[in-house]
């Protein structure tokens, strides 16, 4: 038996032993209790949610946890797969106002990568941000939020250079900013927000510049949104947005400007049917258009959707989708257009015993270049509570991208378990 297979084996029965504890331990339990109009996740459960530490006005809810993974394919490539054992070791923590009026929220996060054989993977990413609610009126309130990030990107993201020795480091900036206001039934909205992403420059093994550069650039976007409320639980709205997409580099320095010019309008609604469902669904239309001649302007269908439906008090399917215009520095294309399905199931087995599965497609379509990427991905994972301060989290992820150019089609599967325990 090759290591690798060797770990896999040892941590599946670690979890089925755990499994079965979780099982034994809560078997009397029959008092489950109706809480539908609230998703599997999201409702309260006395006994098993962290208490917190108080602080003055705010709670503070820290927790740390370690995982160890099994990746069969840590560099997302179609042949000659690399695998690994993968041990992260992550802590974070949130602290919320918990005032009357106004409200702030800080949060910090850090999480290191520790590749047991290839150890040019690992990675430690941080991050930072905080966040608030300004109540002016009972009717107006101005919301900000900003963050930083230092993080490191996927082997399988479709931008990321295969060559490269080292993941590819980036630190993005957000900040945004917004203020609404309601006139009865009318309300009125109107925000701002602002990206900043840095990529580091990379090698290839052979110690060949891989410049990244050309991927530096800053996102400006501004939406007006114009809502009414048909009944306490449902809000229709109409929406436009414009955005802004302007990079660092420019010619002579790189061959091509990859600046842009986008804009959306979309109808929609947000809703709660009564303890059925709740969410949010639009659709409407979206275009981009480029400063550089050598590309194509794109425009068509925009859509989203974020709906869970309680199909029973013990489950919640989740139903995704999405449409947008993303970057790319693959060359010759000005951009992709993705398009995302997906659908989740969690089930509460037991009060602290949840199940989890979800599937998922995306259609990545590169403007003006021969490539078109099909992505599917699946996972199951199963929680297990143990009390307020320790949780178990079993998980298998599989994901794989066929690609009509083959040097990016790769599958990979992960399994692995996660202690996390909380205060």
């Amino acid at each position: 038996m090759t290591r690798g297979k060797a770990r896999v084996a040892s941590l599946a029965a670690g979890i089925l032993m755990a499994s079965a504890f979780a099982a034994d331990a809560q078997e009397a339990e029959a008092n489950l209790v109706d809480a539908r109009g609230q998703s599997v996740m999201e409702r309260e459960r006395p006994g098993y949610d962290a208490a917190g530490i108080r602080a003055g006005g705010f709670m503070v809810y820290p927790e740390a946890s370690i995982s160890g993974a099994f990746n069969d394919n840590i560099y997302a490539l179609p042949g000659n797969e690399t695998d690994d054992f993968i041990t992260t070791v992550a802590a974070r923590v949130n602290a919320n106002s918990t005032w009357s009026r106004h409200a702030i929220s800080l949060r910090a996060g850090v999480a290191q990568d520790f590749y047991a054989d290839n150890t040019d993977e690992n990675r430690f990413n941080w991050n930072v941000g905080v966040g608030g609610r300004l109540d002016v009126t009972r009717d107006t309130s101005i919301n900000a939020n900003a963050g930083y990030a230092v993080l490191h990107e996927d082997r399988g993201d479709p931008n990321a250079p295969a060559a490269a020795d080292e993941p590819i480091e980036y630190t993005l900036f957000n900040a945004a900013a917004g203020i609404q206001h309601r006139f009865n039934r009318i309300s009125v909205g109107l925000d701002g927000e602002y990206l900043s992403y840095d990529f580091d420059n990379a090698v290839t093994t052979a110690g060949a510049p891989i410049l990244q550069d050309d991927r530096d650039r800053e996102e400006f976007i501004q939406r007006l949104r114009l809502g009414y409320n048909v009944s306490p639980d449902t809000l229709v709205y109409v929406e436009g947005q414009l955005d802004q997409r302007k990079y660092d580099l420019q010619p002579p320095a790189v061959a091509t400007n990859r600046d842009s010019d986008g804009r959306q309008i979309v109808v929609g609604s947000e809703f709660r049917l009564t303890n059925l469902a709740q969410g949010g669904v639009y659709v409407g239309y979206q275009e981009r258009e480029y400063d550089d001649a050598a590309f194509g302007d794109t425009d068509g269908i925009a859509y989203g959707a974020n709906v869970d439906w309680f199909v029973t008090p013990l489950t919640t399917i989740q139903f995704t989708a999405d449409a947008s215009v993303q970057e790319t520095t693959v060359a010759g294309s000005s951009g992709y257009d993705r398009q995302q399905f997906g659908v989740g199931v969690d089930h509460e087995l037991l009060r602290n015993l949840i199940l989890r599965g979800a599937l998922s497609y995306a259609n990545n379509d590169y403007n003006d270049a021969a490539r078109e990427d099909d992505i599917i991905g699946a996972r199951a994972g199963l929680v297990y509570l143990l009390n307020r301060n320790l949780d178990l989290e079993f998980g298998y992820n599989y994901s794989d991208r066929d690609s009509s150019v083959p040097a990016f089609s790769y599958t990979r599967n992960i399994i692995g378990l996660t202690v996390t325990g909380k205060l």
